[in-house]
C-alpha cells in the first residue's frame, strides 16, 4: 500500500467549529492508525475575511485536542506561483477555457433557465470561441474568467462511506477555476493543493459530495493519482436540523467555546469520535483514550445518517472524565474558573455574582498563593463539587457556599415535605449546637454519627434535624449532605453558620 496521506485543511474565516474538529479527528485517527502523514494547510483563498488570528486559533484548538500533524502549516495564499503553473498546463491542454460573459449576460441566462423551469447553469455560450473573437473582446477591454471544460463522460468514485457514488458530467456546468481578477478559486486550488502534497485520502463532511466529481475530473485534467474519498455525516441539532455557527444552547459550536466553559480535552475527543462512528462488534464501551480510538477507528463503522449533536451527552462525558481526575489536578483546574477575571470569559454560564462571592472569600498571602486553610477546605468543597459539575466552569455554581458570606432566605426553613417550618428549624438548630459543640475530632464521619444519635434520641425524622442545618450551612435547597458540608467547612466557620442563622430566625 502507497503512503497514507491526508489532510487538515480549514478556512481561517471564523473560530474552529465543532465539526470541523471531528472531520479533523477523524483525518487524525485514520492517518495515526496506518502510520501515515498528516498536513496541515490552510485554505484562506477568501482573502477579505481570512485572518492570521483565525488561523492561530485553530492551530491552539487542535493542540489543545492533542492532536498534531507532520507537515505544514501551508497556507494558499503563498502558493499563487504553484497553482500558475498548473493553471498554465490546463490552458496548454484545452481543459479550459476564458469566458468572457458579463454579470448581466449570466443573470439573463438564470432568469429564462428559471422561467423554463429548468436548474440554473452555464449554458457554455464561451466554449467554443474562436480565436478572432477572444482577440475582439480582449481588445474590448473584457477580462474573462477561467472556466474547466466538463466532458460529458460518467464519473464514478469509491465512496469509503457510502460506497460507489457517480454522476453524469452533462449534469456538470463547466464551473469557474479563476476569477477575472486573477484570483484562482476552492475547486482548482484544494486539487492542485491535494496533488502536490500527494494526498492519498481527502476525508471530510458530506456537504463536499456534491464538489467531488468536479475535483477527480480536475485531479484527471492536471495527470495526478485521483485520491480515495470519504464523506462523513453532518452534525445535526436535537431537532435534526444542521448545526450551524451555535449549538442547542445558542452558545457558539466552536471548540474555544468548550475550552473556555471548562471541558475536558479527552472528553471532547471522546465525545467527537462517536459522532457518527461505534466500534461495532456489540462493544457497549463508550469511554476511550486517544490510543484506544486509533487502534479501533474503522470506516466500516462511520454511519451515513446525520449525527446528533447532544450537549447533554457531551456533559455526561465531561463529567465523567473530571470525576477521573486526582484531586489535586482537578483543584488546579478549578482555580481559574473561580477568578473575577475568568468570568469575563465564560458566557451564560454562572451568575457572576458568585464568582466574585467566591473571589473574595478566598484568602491570599503575599506570594498570591492561597493560604493552608482555603486550599484544604477548597480541596474538600471541590471532591464534593465533582459528583455534580458537568464542566468546570459550573464550579462557582457548586462552591460558593464554602467561601464568603451567605445570608440564606427564611422561606428556606418552610419545608412541609421535611415537616420543618421556622419554629421546628430554631428547635433544631438549638438542640444540635451544643453536640456539634463538644465534637474535637471534627469530621464527616464524626458529625455524621452524633447527629444520627440526636435524631434518635428526639425520635424526629431525619429531614426534621438535617434540613434547617442544611439550610443554614450553605443556604441553598440543592447541595452537599449536612455532615460532609461541614466538614469541608471546618469547625469554626460551620459552628459561627449556624449560631448567625439561629439569631435571625429568633429575630
Amino acid at each position: 500500500m502507497d503512503e497514507i496521506r491526508v489532510r487538515f485543511p480549514p478556512s481561517p474565516t471564523g473560530p474552529m467549529h465543532i465539526g470541523t474538529a471531528r472531520t479533523m479527528l477523524v483525518n487524525f485517527l485514520f492517518a495515526r492508525q496506518h502510520g501515515g502523514k498528516i498536513v496541515f494547510r490552510s485554505e484562506d483563498t477568501d482573502r477579505a475575511r481570512s485572518t492570521r488570528e483565525f488561523e492561530k486559533e485553530i492551530l491552539d484548538g487542535i493542540s489543545w485536542l492533542g492532536l498534531d500533524f507532520d507537515e505544514g502549516p501551508f497556507r494558499q495564499s503563498e502558493r499563487d506561483a504553484v497553482y500558475e503553473k498548473y493553471f498554465e498546463q490546463l490552458k496548454k491542454s484545452g481543459a479550459i477555457y476564458p469566458c468572457f460573459c458579463s454579470a448581466a449576460e449570466l443573470e439573463a441566462e438564470r432568469e429564462t433557465q428559471n422561467s423554463q423551469k429548468l436548474p440554473p447553469r452555464y449554458s457554455g455560450k464561451c466554449r467554443d470561441l474562436s480565436a478572432e473573437e477572444i482577440a475582439r473582446f480582449e481588445t474590448e477591454g473584457r477580462k474573462p474568467v477561467w472556466r474547466f471544460r466538463v466532458p460529458a463522460s460518467e464519473i464514478k468514485f469509491d465512496d469509503l462511506v457510502r460506497g460507489e457514488i457517480s454522476e453524469r458530467g452533462e449534469n456538470i456546468a463547466d464551473f469557474v477555476i479563476r476569477k477575472s481578477d486573477g484570483q484562482f478559486l476552492y475547486h482548482f486550488t484544494v486539487v492542485v493543493d491535494d496533488a502536490e502534497m500527494k494526498i492519498s485520502h481527502v476525508i471530510r463532511g458530506e456537504d463536499h459530495i456534491s464538489n467531488t466529481s468536479k475535483h477527480i475530473l480536475l485531479f484527471e485534467a492536471l495527470g495526478a493519482k485521483v485520491p480515495r474519498f470519504g464523506h462523513l455525516p453532518l452534525l445535526l441539532n436535537k431537532d435534526r436540523s444542521k448545526m450551524s455557527k451555535r449549538d442547542e444552547s445558542g452558545k457558539p459550536a466552536t471548540v474555544e467555546r468548550l475550552k473556555n466553559d471548562g471541558y475536558l480535552s479527552e472528553a471532547v475527543v471522546n465525545f467527537l469520535a462517536l459522532l457518527g462512528w461505534n466500534p461495532g462488534g456489540g462493544s457497549e464501551q463508550e469511554f476511550f483514550s486517544l490510543d484506544e480510538l486509533i487502534a479501533k477507528f474503522d470506516f466500516a463503522g462511520v454511519a451515513k445518517a446525520g449525527a446528533v449533536f447532544d450537549l447533554e451527552r457531551l456533559n455526561f462525558f465531561n463529567a465523567h472524565y473530571l470525576r477521573q481526575l486526582p484531586i489535586e489536578e482537578l483543584v488546579e483546574k478549578v482555580k481559574p474558573f473561580l477568578s473575577i477575571q475568568a468570568q469575563s470569559n465564560i458566557e451564560n454560564v454562572v451568575a457572576p455574582q458568585l464568582t466574585h462571592q467566591i473571589s473574595g472569600g478566598l484568602t491570599k498571602g503575599d506570594g498570591g498563593e492561597l493560604t493552608p486553610e482555603d486550599e484544604a477546605t477548597l480541596k474538600k468543597a471541590v471532591r464534593l463539587a465533582s459528583e455534580r459539575m458537568q464542566f468546570l466552569a459550573e464550579a462557582p455554581q457548586f462552591l460558593h457556599y464554602f467561601f464568603g458570606e451567605i445570608d440564606p432566605p427564611l422561606e428556606l426553613f418552610d419545608n412541609p415535605k421535611m415537616k420543618v417550618d421556622r419554629a421546628s428549624s430554631i428547635e433544631a438548630l438549638e438542640k444540635s449546637l451544643p453536640v456539634l459543640e463538644k465534637i474535637e475530632n471534627w469530621t464527616a464521619e464524626e458529625i455524621q454519627k452524633e447527629l444520627l444519635a440526636l435524631v434518635v434520641k428526639l425520635g424526629w425524622k431525619n429531614g426534621q434535624l438535617l434540613w434547617p442545618l442544611r439550610a443554614a450551612l450553605t443556604g441553598e435547597k440543592f447541595s452537599p449532605g449536612v455532615w460532609e458540608m461541614a466538614d469541608a467547612l471546618g469547625r469554626s466557620a460551620s459552628l459561627a453558620r449556624i449560631r448567625k442563622m439561629l439569631d435571625k430566625l429568633k429575630k
